[in-house]
């Protein structure tokens, strides 16, 4: 291949707004070529495609004021400290004026994220579907169910559960699964399931993954079968 096809930019999702403009520019009109994408496309796609899954759309159903407004919050994947600082000094703040804020984070490593934590989750790496899959069955069991939200918002309950059940059938199971003790894994689930107000923040290592998009609905459907979705302090993000 000649000429301007032979050329291809594959740039930076963190580049602003005004840096893409002059990269696309520099690609379409100059060069002479419609071959640019960016990672920025690639790293969230399995977001795009558990969100579209679960809502029939690219939908985000929160905002960054949940984290102030959350009585839980749920790291996972992410290592927000390095990651998404500003949004990481936010939950410091929120934490600093409201002590009765709880983060758990959930990391195979132990991060400068952890710094905030009250509960560290380190589990095995590419477990975190298990231990997702693992609080849905344990919402169901214990009832934690909001039956009107259900009823009125969902389908696919059974479905979901027998699924679930399949990856994840008891705490012992999702310890073993997880390379965890067992009650750290029930402090977890009990946390979840006493806090109405809970964000669930994930990133890139739950996305990443060749099964992220169930990954990212093994989230999801912790917070439709709760009802904790769409209302002030809680949700996915």
């Amino acid at each position: 291949m000649h000429g301007a096809d032979a050329v291809g930019f594959y740039v930076s999702g963190r580049l602003l707004t005004e840096d893409y403009y002059v990269a696309s520019e520099l690609m379409k009109g100059f060069i002479g070529s419609a071959k640019i994408d960016t990672h920025s496309r690639l790293c969230m796609s399995s977001a795009v495609a558990g969100q579209k899954r679960a809502f029939g759309s690219d939908t985000v159903p929160g905002c960054y004021e949940d984290l102030e407004r959350a009585n839980l919050i749920v790291l996972s994947g992410s290592n927000l400290a390095w990651c998404h600082p500003v949004l990481y000094q936010r939950i410091v703040k929120a934490k600093r004026e409201n002590p009765s804020l709880v983060v758990v984070v959930i990391d195979p490593r132990r991060t400068a994220s952890c710094d905030i934590a009250d509960l560290h989750l380190a589990i095995e790496p590419g477990s975190d579907h298990a231990l997702f899959n693992g609080l849905l069955v344990y919402l169901h069991e214990h009832d934690e169910i909001n039956q009107p939200f259900v009823r009125q918002f969902t389908e696919g309950l059974e479905a979901a559960i027998d699924v679930s059940r399949q990856v994840a059938p008891s705490i012992e199971s999702v310890a073993d699964s997880c390379k965890l003790d067992a009650s750290d894994i029930e402090n977890f689930y009990r946390l979840f399931a006493r806090n109405e107000r809970v964000v669930s923040a994930y990133s890139q290592g739950i996305n990443q993954w060749s099964n992220g998009t169930d990954r990212v609905n093994s989230i999801i459907n912790c917070h439709l079968l709760t009802g904790r979705i769409g209302r002030p302090g809680m949700g996915p993000l």
